[in-house]
């Protein structure tokens, strides 16, 4: 039987059964193509400035110190894909192999989303697909109302969330150098300033799809002033309380999930954790390979997680997008002109619904919500322009 116009723009992709064991599709090792670094004043450099090296914070430090002198980032700036954009254009106007077509182009947040919604129960979320130049280019559909909302709800987690930035402030020594006032303590390496990022974009895939994930990463383990050791050399940093009881250890688990996506995903073999008391202070700290926190989760007697359920709901929504998407390119195929009109973008979302699954969909031209200097209101003209102009 034909389906209706509206059964082909909308497709519902359920949930996979959390007790899933089947042999998920494989997840090839990543392999980095660049880096690039955010300064101070949120500018990028193609190069590790903003990289910082491990070293382990002193027990007993105090992750409240340096709250009143912090510099957060303006979140009412939204800068959607550009230091991915502008990463990936670098690369191949150094005469380097970019992303492989044929996939999808992201933040390594975007997929950790994506990977965790079997086990997630509350919070759904909204996602925005762009087609071009043979590539799917997804952010997070963040309109200003909503990211409001957001940042109303999150005032009050402002002190917590502070402590994992001045976790890292004592656990690392930036690339740039260490700025200690007189009167800092032992291990201070400098107030935070959020603006200032190290990201590293890696080319992999999941089954025959392939991705391109663009992902900060807090330091390296490696000797102070080298160049960039390598993946297997990354670190991420997490602060936690400290564990007192089951229920503690339960939603610790829970944690984990988070932590592990994100770092597989990236290439990335160590996760630390500082374990804080209520007040604040580091009693005490514990490594977690990466590879190993499955199976750490998965020997309770009652495993809030498991890997299996993520992996086949990521390879199975990308499949989705990719089969449903991708052939409303509008690139042409011959190139864009110099004098050219770029053709209208194509914009698809998809969304997710806890506890249902994924519903994808195509967005009406008319409601495309329109940002200056903006394809579909995501991408830079200029960068779709080169895009277009490259073929």
């Amino acid at each position: 039987m034909a389906m209706s116009a509206r059964q082909l723009q909308h497709i519902f992709l359920p949930l996979p059964p959390r007790s899933l064991t089947a042999p998920a599709p494989p997840y090839k090792r990543p392999t980095l193509l660049t880096t690039y670094s955010h300064q101070p004043d949120r500018s990028i450099q193609h190069d590790d400035s903003a990289m910082a090296y491990y070293s382990p914070a002193p027990t007993g430090c105090d992750l409240n110190y340096g709250f009143d002198r912090r510099i957060d980032r303006d979140e009412d700036v939204d800068e959607h894909l550009d230091g991915l954009c502008e990463a990936l254009r670098n690369v191949e106007e150094r005469g380097e192999a970019g992303e492989r077509r044929g996939g999808i182009i992201t933040w390594r947040g975007m997929i950790t989303r994506i990977m965790t919604a079997p086990f997630e129960e509350r919070e759904g979320w909204e996602m925005t697909a762009i087609p071009l130049d043979g590539s799917i280019y997804i952010e997070l559909y963040d309109p200003p109302e909503i990211r409001a909302q957001r940042r109303k709800e999150q005032s009050s987690w402002a002190w917590q969330s502070y402590m994992g930035y001045s976790y890292e402030a004592f656990s690392t020594i930036p690339a740039s150098g260490v700025q200690r006032r007189d009167d800092d303590p032992e291990g201070w390496s400098g107030d935070v300033n959020t603006n200032v990022q190290w990201c590293n974009v890696v080319r992999t895939a999941i089954g025959q799809i392939p991705l391109c994930l663009g992902g900060e990463v807090d330091c390296v383990d490696a000797p102070l002033g080298t160049a960039h050791p390598g993946l297997d050399k990354c670190m991420e940093l997490k602060t936690n309380k400290v564990i007192q009881s089951r229920h503690q250890e339960t939603l610790f688990h829970k944690k984990l999930l988070k932590h592990w996506a994100q770092s597989w995903l990236l290439g990335i073999p160590t996760v630390e954790v500082g374990f804080r008391d209520d007040s604040g202070t580091v009693k005490s700290q514990r490594v977690f390979p990466t590879e190993k926190i499955p199976q750490l989760v998965g020997s309770t007697s009652n495993p809030v997680w498991h890997p299996s359920p993520c992996i086949h709901f990521l390879y199975a929504v990308l499949d989705l997008v990719v089969s449903n998407v991708l052939p409303t390119d509008p690139t042409p195929p011959s190139g864009l002109a110099e004098d050219d009109a770029l053709p209208e973008p194509v914009v698809w979302r998809f969304s997710f619904i806890p506890k249902r699954g994924c519903e994808l969909y195509r967005v009406d031209p008319s409601r495309v919500v329109q940002e200056e200097g903006r394809w579909g209101g995501m991408l830079p003209l200029d960068y779709v322009r080169w895009r277009m102009r490259r073929r």
